[in-house]
């Protein structure tokens, strides 16, 4: 049922308030036949008076109605000058109230409005306003599935208005339509007369260089001020103006092939000033015949830019940023190991190296990252995969492999191998030079073999593992330094009960899957993952601890999780302890 039928005295009252405020509302009926809630009114912004209307949304009155008066100034700030929205409040929705009208809002919202929508980017802003930028490029619509990332420290010198520009794509973009699904990424600026001006980083590069993606070069414009167009088709008309441009579509054109065109223009900075932002024009001019198979009456359309530099995919985790210079050398990539791999890699660590023994097989998908379609293929290739596919400042170093073996390096320490390869030298060549030692293996005899190892070379070891069932888990650090207990101390710490055990089921670790020679345990992946969240957040802090700004440092080294209580599930209930040496330990109190 719509909201006007299970209230009409709702609309009704609407409408009374407009007439109150005489902005002469009339109700499109032919709109509402087509359940939607549209009326015409008459504002007088800066002494002139406009046509408008409001649109109700589905959910109102839970949801602010929205006012469009098109054909003002493209200049106007909090003004969508496509189709020609007002924005009368901030973002937040908390300020629109179920019991607020249209008029009410106009009446009280325009005055703000007219005093913020001319003022320049540089001006402060005013207590009505969102402190965020308003770029100008969020308002044209892209097609759905396409994307450009480009760096936004790029920055366009003045003197320059057009050139040629790299990039690099995931298909080809001398055949892609409006309705393909691609992501370019922006590699190199150039001048027209070929002088590089902006370059991407080197992890992009090499990240680029490791998908197999083909270069293309297309050209691009500077305009003055943003577009101000109304339609795809009018752009067209202005790019094309320019004779570069225009050479390069005829060129297309002839030889019936697609391609892009990049269109700089200054918009308003977070912070305030200017910035160059950018959009794309994606065209295909073909013959008619094959345009009608398209379906589309159209040969251009929008591609969005999304930033994608290193300030701009780290910003929201400022914190982290002591990662971006650190390795961390993580051991099984098992139920908490792998998505603990994968967050680090969200976390924004720079480099991993990683080590398992076994392959994805079809049961294990209801708790590891990835599903069916992975079954069969080893854990470490494909998140080594996954990651260098969708993490370009996070380096899978390789250089512990074999020599020959490939993406696919499994191999299971302490069995019995005729390889001609020593595991030990493979270990400690994963550990020489990383920052951090990530054990999740849950195999007592590794996390002894790791712990001494790590010690050894001054090196922070983290192990977390998950119990039987799911009940429970634990993260435990062992520090470098000389004052902190070792794993042995741990083990002591439990059996003392200085350290509570972690909850577990008594029959949950008698699972044997039908054509598996080992046995498994039963937990769901909620639950076990509740570890991996721990164990990431335990190896972050160790790494950023005493950086300025950095992730805060956490005091106690050991953290206990208990999921059930009296066989009843509660909320992750951890418990912290430091991690001293332990009287009965015999390594540390030789």
């Amino acid at each position: 049922m719509k909201w006007w039928e299970k209230n009409r005295v709702t609309l009704q009252q609407e409408l009374d308030d407009l007439v109150a405020a005489n902005m002469q509302p009339q109700l499109q009926k032919d709109m509402l036949k087509q359940g939607k809630v549209v009326i015409t009114v008459n504002l007088q912004l800066f002494g002139n008076q406009h046509l408008g209307k409001i649109i109700y949304p589905d959910l109102y009155p839970y949801f602010r109605p929205r006012l469009f008066i098109p054909g003002l100034n493209f200049d106007f700030r909090h003004y969508n000058p496509l189709c020609g929205e007002i924005c009368l409040l901030k973002r937040d929705t908390g300020l629109w109230q179920p019991s607020m009208t249209a008029a009410r809002l106009i009446t009280s919202m325009v005055p703000e409005w007219e005093l913020a929508c001319v003022r320049k980017y540089e001006d402060a802003r005013l207590d009505t306003e969102d402190r965020q930028a308003e770029p100008k490029n969020a308002y044209f619509p892209g097609v759905e599935g396409q994307t450009v990332l480009i760096d936004t420290s790029w920055a366009v010198p003045l003197g320059i208005s057009s050139g040629k520009m790299k990039i690099a794509a995931t298909k080809d973009l001398k055949k892609v339509t409006a309705s393909t699904h691609f992501v370019a990424f922006g590699l190199q600026l150039l001048s027209k007369e070929y002088n590089e001006i902006n370059c991407a980083t080197e992890s992009i590069r090499s990240w680029v260089k490791r998908r197999n993606l083909a270069d293309h070069t297309i050209p691009w414009i500077k305009l003055d001020a943003p577009p101000q167009v109304c339609s795809v088709q009018e752009l067209a008309s202005l790019l094309r103006q320019n004779p570069a441009i225009n050479q390069a579509i005829l060129t297309d054109q002839a030889k019936g092939r697609s391609g892009l065109c990049g269109i700089c223009f200054p918009e308003e900075a977070p912070g305030g000033g200017q910035r160059d932002g950018w959009i794309f024009l994606g065209y295909r001019l073909e013959r008619q015949r094959s345009a009608k198979k398209e379906g589309s009456s159209s040969p251009y359309w929008l591609v969005k830019a999304d930033p994608a530099a290193e300030r701009d995919l780290f910003e929201r985790i400022p914190e982290l940023s002591p990662l971006r210079q650190k390795s961390i050398a993580v051991f099984g990539l098992g139920c908490v190991g792998a998505p603990s791999a994968l967050g680090l890699a969200r976390a924004g660590i720079g480099e991993l190296r990683l080590l398992d023994a076994d392959f994805l097989s079809a049961g294990t998908a209801c708790r590891w990252p990835f599903g069916l379609a992975s079954a069969g293929e080893g854990k470490v290739k494909l998140i080594s995969q996954f990651i260098e596919a969708n993490y370009p400042f996070t380096k899978i170093n390789r250089s512990h492999y074999p020599p020959e073996v490939g993406e696919d390096f499994r191999i299971s320490l302490g069995d019995l191998s005729l390889a001609t390869y020593d595991q030990m030298d493979i270990i400690e060549k994963m550990i020489d030079g990383a920052d951090l030692v990530y054990d999740a293996t849950a195999e007592m005899a590794i996390n002894h073999l790791l712990s001494d190892l790590a010690k050894e070379k001054g090196v922070p070891y983290v192990t977390v593992s998950s119990r039987s069932g799911g009940w429970g888990g634990n993260v435990v650090r062992i520090r470098p330094d000389g004052d902190s207990g070792c794993f042995l101390c741990y083990l002591q710490a439990l059996e003392s009960k200085d350290i509570i055990n972690p909850p577990y089921d008594p029959h949950g670790d008698e699972l044997q899957p039908v054509g598996c020679g080992d046995l498994t345990f039963k937990a769901a992946g909620f639950d076990v993952e509740e570890i991996s969240l721990s164990g990431v957040r335990m190896a972050v802090a160790t790494l950023c601890a005493g950086v300025v700004g950095g992730y805060p440092s956490l005091e106690d080294d050991i953290g206990i999780l208990s999921l059930r209580e009296n066989g009843n599930a509660v909320f992750p209930n951890w418990k912290s302890y430091p991690l001293h040496k332990h009287p009965k330990c015999p390594r540390c109190n030789k």
